[in-house]
C-alpha cells in the first residue's frame, strides 16, 4: 500500500470514477443485420447481448450503446476501459470462449459462446414507455412489439444500458459493458412484475418485483449533500508516484478561479459516464482545475498504471489521483467536507471562500431526461466557478 503523507488539513480526498473508455455510438438496431451475432454468457439462466462481428473484432450493442472490444491476435479480444478481455476459438458458425475480469480478485471467468443471430426481426413504430417502481429501483421501460429497452434509476446511480426482450408476458433484459454482466427477468402481470430475479455474472442472484407507477413518477432531479464546514483540500498520488495537493493555496498558484473534485474508482461505470461528461464540458471552462480522486480496489503501486490507462482511454486532460482504498468511509475521510460519502460518484464544486457544492450519485445518457438534467446541472456549477454565473 502506498503510505500517504499527512494531510495538509482535516479534509482530505480522493476519488475519481471509473471513466472507461468505452466507445460509444447512438446507432438505429432496427431492420436485419449481417454478421450479427448473439452473446451467451454461462450464467443461470445465461445473460444474453447482441455482438457484431467487425473486420477487427467485436461490438457490443445494449440498446443504443456501442462498446468495441479490440483485436489483440490469437482470438484474443481486450474490453475497453475495464481492462477485462474475451479469449476462446471458432468452433464451426460458434466463437467458444470465457470473459475475464481483470477488476475482480482472484480468476474471475464467465464461459461465452457467440452464435450467429438468424433470421433477425425488423421492428417499425413508436416505443411505449412506462415507468415502474422496483426492488433495484425506478425501472424506465420502453417497448415496441417484442423488443424492450431498460435502465433502472436510483438515488446513487443507474444501471446503465439494458435491451431484451417481452415473450408470452415474460419481460428480459440484459446488459455487459465490461464491468457489469446483468440479467433481469420477471412476469408481466396486470400493473406488476412477479416472479423475478435479478442476476450480476455468475456470483450474485436475487428477487426482483415491481408495480407500475399510477402518475408517472417523480421528477428528475440532481442529488446534493451537505457542506459539513471543514476546510476544502485534498491529496492524492499520480500515476508517476508523486503526492499532489490541491487547497485555496494550490489553486492561486495555477491561477484557476475554482475546483472540480470527482470522487470515483476507475472499476464504476457511473464514475465512467460523468467523467465522460466532464471531460465534454471542460475546454469550455479553463480556469477551472478538475482533478479525479480515485478510491480502488487495490492501493499498492501496480494501481498506477491502471489510472494512467483510465485517463488515457477517456482522454482526460487532468490527473487521475489515486486517493485510498474502494470504501465510502475511506473516501468520506478524505475528502474532508463531507461526513459520509453515498456515492460513487460524488462530485464537489468549489470557488474558494465559498462553501462547496457537493454532487452525489449521477444520472446517465442510458436515463433519457434524467441525463439532461444532470448536464445542466453540471453547467451551471461550471459556470459558476467561471465566475459566468451565481446560482446554484
Amino acid at each position: 500500500m502506498f503510505a500517504f503523507p499527512p494531510h495538509p488539513t482535516k479534509a482530505t480526498s480522493r476519488c475519481l470514477c471509473a471513466f472507461l473508455a468505452i466507445t460509444i455510438m447512438a446507432c438505429s438496431t432496427d431492420g436485419p443485420e449481417q454478421n450479427l451475432y448473439v452473446a451467451h454468457f454461462g450464467t443461470q439462466p445465461k445473460t444474453e447481448v447482441l455482438a457484431e462481428r467487425v473486420a477487427d473484432g467485436w461490438v457490443i450493442r445494449n440498446g443504443e450503446e456501442r462498446i468495441v472490444l479490440r483485436h489483440l491476435g490469437e482470438e484474443l479480444y481486450a474490453v475497453p476501459v475495464f481492462g477485462g478481455s474475451w479469449k476462446g476459438r471458432w468452433a464451426g458458425e460458434e466463437w467458444r470462449g470465457h470473459w475475464t475480469d481483470s477488476l475482480r480478485p482472484g480468476d474471475y471467468r464467465v464461459p461465452l459462446t457467440l452464435t450467429p443471430l438468424v433470421h433477425p426481426k425488423s421492428t417499425s413504430g413508436s416505443k411505449t414507455a412506462s415507468r415502474w417502481d422496483t426492488s433495484e429501483g425506478t425501472l424506465l421501460l420502453q417497448t415496441r412489439q417484442d423488443s424492450v429497452w431498460a435502465t433502472i434509476s436510483t438515488p446513487t446511480g443507474d444501471y446503465r444500458y439494458l435491451a431484451g426482450k417481452k415473450s408470452d408476458n415474460i419481460l428480459t433484459f440484459n446488459t455487459f459493458d465490461g464491468a457489469h454482466l446483468f440479467r433481469f427477468s420477471a412476469t408481466l402481470k396486470g400493473d406488476s412484475l412477479v416472479q423475478g430475479y435479478f442476476l450480476s455474472g455468475t456470483h450474485y442472484k436475487t428477487s426482483f418485483d415491481g408495480v407500475l407507477s399510477p402518475d408517472g413518477g417523480e421528477g428528475w432531479k440532481s442529488g446534493r449533500q451537505t457542506f459539513n464546514g471543514a476546510e476544502m483540500a485534498l491529496q492524492g498520488v499520480n500515476a508517476t508516484g508523486d503526492t499532489v495537493t490541491w487547497d485555496k493555496s494550490a489553486l492561486e498558484a495555477a491561477g484557476k478561479t475554482g475546483l472540480v473534485v470527482d470522487v470515483m474508482g476507475t472499476w464504476c461505470p457511473n464514475c465512467m459516464d460523468e467523467a465522460r461528461l466532464l471531460a465534454e464540458l471542460a475546454p469550455s471552462h479553463p480556469d477551472v482545475q478538475f482533478v479525479s480522486l480515485a478510491f480502488e480496489r487495490s492501493t499498492d503501486a501496480s494501481i498506477l498504471p491502471r489510472l494512467a490507462q483510465f485517463q488515457k482511454e477517456l482522454q482526460l486532460s487532468w490527473d487521475v489521483l489515486l486517493g485510498g482504498k474502494a470504501s465510502k468511509r475511506i473516501a468520506a475521510e478524505c475528502l474532508g467536507v463531507v461526513d459520509t460519502v453515498h456515492s460513487f460518484p460524488t462530485t464537489v464544486f468549489w470557488v474558494p471562500g465559498s462553501d462547496p457544492v457537493i454532487h452525489t450519485g449521477f444520472n446517465g445518457p442510458a436515463t433519457g431526461e434524467g441525463y439532461v438534467v444532470e448536464r445542466a446541472f453540471f453547467e451551471n456549477q461550471l459556470n459558476r466557478l467561471s465566475g459566468r454565473s451565481e446560482n446554484h
